[in-house]
């Protein structure tokens, strides 16, 4: 440890940090700078403004079995507001940065530089291998030191700009790469995304929250309008709903920016309204007109910032009466073919969408330095009823993870007294009505089990052969008379079911038909069948050819047990000279017919299912400007 006085006022400094190079005076705001046993002056650094950060200089905490303090404090600005970043020492004497960001903490632990990476090469969305994390870029910024506190690890120029690529890895792996004021050789900081109730700091070591008084009942400053703002602590920019000002509210007091456009009719959701989604309450604090061209065709939709204390912000997406809750997503959660397709948590996302997203309309309170104006290059891969949402700037890629939601289910979350505008179209990812996916595995399970009645019908089956009987024809024998006709010797059905009955005729060039009559002779019932053959051969330019059959079988549906007798009539053409034929009874034999005849039947229903299925996705595809018509 260090003592000594201020070089510039003499009051008392302390390096208590073995880490610290220099130290603020809490006095006068000179950096005071140690060197060997020496104290020097190196300048004045602006005092830390009120951010509403929850930390404080010399807290503790434990992250899992890593302790640390916060032993220096930096604000930096990019011209848009300042953020907060403390230096920490942990126990072990390692160092690093705790920074925060919209509510959020990242924890990051110094690893040495790499001195082969160039600023220009890590454009937001670039996917790059770092000490085995693989990442991707998120942002690309810079910023100057405005204010300071407390001791860091080294001197502080307020006047050089830094620059530094933020990136994500899976598991909410983030990673800084810190270029300071040059284009190469960035330190390189590997920690992950927390809560502040994940830093192990106890709640008195924590600042009290005091710019949410001064910000929650604001004035605008153009018109003079009430502001009630549900996140003061978190919000950057406010749209006042009275004269379409936008204020800057980054330092902690209302600022003019730009007058903008007010929306042609009052949001859906009013801002201020409070609905629970998933079980949790959400505020809507914020609303978006956005819009794209394309083939110089405007395409309006409407978004709705909701905000949750505990869960910090999510989104809702309207287009067309079409609904989506929208998520933050880390983007190293994402693997991206752009134009191609996106995978998150084993799923694919095929490529639908990509146009340039213009912001037209702003009203209420939002967390970054929205602007009437901005574009983006906004994509969007779908997996209905999911979507992953890309929307890309010069410096910056966001994503999110969306699910399509029915209308009726924000008018019940919100309580929304006028109706919601009817669904028009189809969404990219509306999930389709008529998907097969379930009627193919209940016909699948249906003809299984229809599979399953037959064979088993087929293993109990009796298949007796109960008649086999040739039949030869008098030379003088008439067709369809009594001389054509022949009776079998009696014989027995033992079990009642069908009856299959085979005929064979030695036919060439002629044809036979045969008359059947299965008579009971206990009661004289007969039952009749028809069956017929013909073969007919010869040669022509194209050689020879052959047609017909000599055989032919025939089904007599549930015959009952019992003693019969077979009368058969023939019927042909001309002389029976030489021809005979053959009758053969089988009882109790399945009949494979009604088995097709079944399954043919049970998948008209998925295949009807399967048509209109594919119907809505070559609809839903029509739209499409990257992808073409997926299966269902």
């Amino acid at each position: 440890m260090t003592q000594g006085n201020c070089p510039s006022c003499g009051a008392p400094v302390e390096f208590s940090a073995g880490t610290a190079l220099v130290v603020v005076c809490g006095h006068c705001q000179t950096v005071v700078a140690r060197q060997g046993k020496h104290l020097e002056a190196h300048g004045k650094i602006g005092a830390i403004v009120d951010t509403d950060s929850p930390l404080q200089l010399n807290a503790e905490g434990r992250v899992g079995r890593d302790g640390y303090r916060l032993v220096g404090h930096l604000q930096k600005d990019h011209g848009a507001g300042p953020w907060d970043e403390w230096y920490v020492e942990f126990d072990d004497g390692r160092t690093g940065w705790l920074s925060e960001s919209e509510g959020a903490f990242h924890l990051m632990i110094a690893s040495g530089t790499e001195p082969e990476l160039v600023l220009e090469d890590f454009e937001p969305g670039h996917r790059f291998t770092l000490q085995g994390h693989r990442l991707v870029v998120e942002e690309r910024g810079h910023g100057h030191v405005v204010a300071a506190a407390g001791q860091l690890p080294s001197d502080v120029d307020p006047t050089a700009d830094s620059h530094y690529v933020d990136a994500t890895g899976p598991g909410g792996v983030f990673v800084t790469l810190d270029f300071g004021t040059g284009a190469s050789e960035p330190e390189v900081f590997v920690g992950k995304k927390l809560k502040l109730t994940e830093l192990g700091i106890s709640p008195d070591q924590l600042r009290p929250k005091v710019r949410k008084v001064t910000l929650q009942q604001a004035r605008c400053t153009n018109c003079n309008g009430p502001l009630e703002l549900h996140a003061p602590d978190r919000t950057k920019r406010v749209a006042c709903p009275f004269c379409g000002a936008l204020l800057d509210a980054s330092r902690g007091k209302l600022a003019f920016l730009q007058m903008l456009e007010k929306p042609e009719h009052p949001p859906l959701i009013p801002l201020g309204a409070k609905g629970k989604l998933r079980d949790v309450e959400w505020v809507c604090i914020g609303f978006l007109i956005r819009s794209c061209r394309v083939e110089g065709v405007r395409y309006p939709w409407e978004e709705y910032l909701l905000f949750n204390r505990q869960r910090g912000f999510i989104w809702l997406m309207q287009s067309n009466g079409h609904w989506t809750i929208l998520e933050p997503l880390a983007a190293g959660d994402v693997a991206v073919a752009p134009g191609v397709a996106a995978h998150l948590d084993n799923q694919r996302y095929r490529a639908f969408q990509s146009v340039t997203a213009e912001t037209e309309t702003v009203l209420g309170e939002f967390y970054w330095e929205v602007q009437a104006g901005e574009t983006a290059q906004a994509e969007e891969y779908v997996a209905p009823p999911f979507s992953v949402n890309v929307d890309r700037t010069d410096n910056e890629v966001t994503y999110t993870l969306g699910e399509y939601v029915a209308p009726e289910v924000i008018r019940d979350a919100f309580k929304l007294e006028e109706p919601l505008p009817k669904p028009e179209g189809i969404a990219p990812s509306q999930p389709n009505p008529n998907s097969s996916a379930g009627t193919w595995k209940w016909t699948g399970i249906w003809a299984t089990v229809l599979l399953a009645v037959f064979l088993v019908a087929n293993v109990i089956a009796d298949k007796r052969t109960v008649l086999e009987q040739e039949v030869r024809m008098e030379p003088d024998a008439q067709s369809g008379t009594p001389s054509a006709m022949a009776f079998s010797e009696p014989f027995e059905i033992r079990k009642r079911g069908n009856v299959e009955a085979n005929l064979w005729g030695q036919v060439n060039n002629s044809w036979l038909g045969v008359q059947g009559d299965l008579v009971n002779e206990a009661t004289g019932e007969a039952v009749s069948f028809y069956e017929e053959v013909s073969m007919y051969s010869g040669r022509d330019s194209d050689g020879s050819w052959t047609e017909g059959s000599q055989r032919e079988t025939e089904y007599l549906s549930a015959v009952a047990p019992g003693r019969y007798v077979l009368r058969t009539t023939a019927f042909f053409d001309g002389r029976p000279t030489q021809m005979s034929y053959k009758v053969r009874l089988v009882s109790d034999t399945p009949r494979g017919s009604w088995f097709c005849v079944a399954l043919v039947m049970l998948f008209i229903a998925p295949a009807l299912a399967f048509f209109r299925s594919s119907s809505f996705e070559s609809a839903r595809w029509a739209e499409s400007n990257l992808g073409s018509s997926s299966d269902d």
